[in-house]
């Protein structure tokens, strides 16, 4: 030190060393307590909707059922608003929207139905969409709508899709198909197997099943309501 520099006090070197531990603290809670939104997310919807979660260091437009200014309730199972909907939920929608194309592009329109559904999405199809009258054997113009939905499976690998077969309720009673159980069954199976021999889609994610006549979404007391009753459903969900 020369004589021309004046001395430090030793309480000015304490206070510097701690404002520094100080600094380098906060930066420390800083870096831990950042929260990625989809990731939690995706934990809260695997504990479940009605689940006693922690919001702790959680924002809360993050935390399940609720959402920030709606003067919703968390027991009241709000879903998360549009603006932190995750990639997941986008490709379902992108989904949905390509289906919709194609039934456009098909006219369809008065055959399909598609719906979002709780973990996924539903496309419900009038069986003559698929099927000549009584039977099970696929019709070939079925083929690019059913491409379509395996495109969609085989880019959504996370997604198990189930095909749901119903009927109407005039009874059925030929050699092959004893009753509408047979021939719904049959129906659903065989677009298992092109989803299978087609697709290449894995068995484990696909399920097949035939309601017969006893789902009904309309009376079968008219013509109207015995044609939107035979129809096949197609849910393409994530496993919850």
């Amino acid at each position: 030190m020369t004589e021309d520099e004046a001395p430090v006090a030793g309480w000015q070197a304490i206070y510097c060393s701690l404002v520094l531990i100080l600094v380098a603290f906060f930066a420390m809670l800083c870096s831990y307590s950042s929260v990625e939104g989809q990731k939690m997310i995706d934990f809260m919807r695997s504990m479940g909707e009605t689940a006693d979660i922690p919001t702790f260091g959680v924002p809360p437009d993050l935390r399940m059922g609720h959402i920030e200014g709606a003067g919703m309730s968390p027991d009241e199972g709000c879903s998360p608003s549009p603006d932190i909907i995750g990639s997941k939920e986008e490709s379902l929608i992108v989904a949905m929207a390509s289906l919709e194309k194609l039934v456009r592009e098909m006219d369809l329109g008065d055959k399909v139905e598609i719906e979002e559904t709780e973990r996924g999405f539903k496309a419900t199809v009038s069986s003559s969409v698929f099927f000549p009258s009584g039977a099970a054997e696929i019709s070939r113009k079925a083929y690019p709508y059913l491409d379509e939905m395996i495109r969609i499976a085989k880019k959504e690998v996370a997604l198990f899709v189930k095909v749901e077969g119903h009927t109407d309720n005039v009874p059925v009673n030929t050699p092959e198909f004893p009753s509408n159980w047979e021939l719904s069954t049959a129906r659903a199976v065989n677009v298992l197997r092109y989803f299978l021999g087609v697709g290449n889609i894995p068995a484990k994610r696909l399920v097949a099943v035939g309601y017969g006549q006893y789902h009904p979404i309309a009376s079968n007391n008219t013509q109207e309501g015995r044609s939107r009753n035979r129809r096949v459903e197609f849910f393409f969900e994530r496993p919850g």
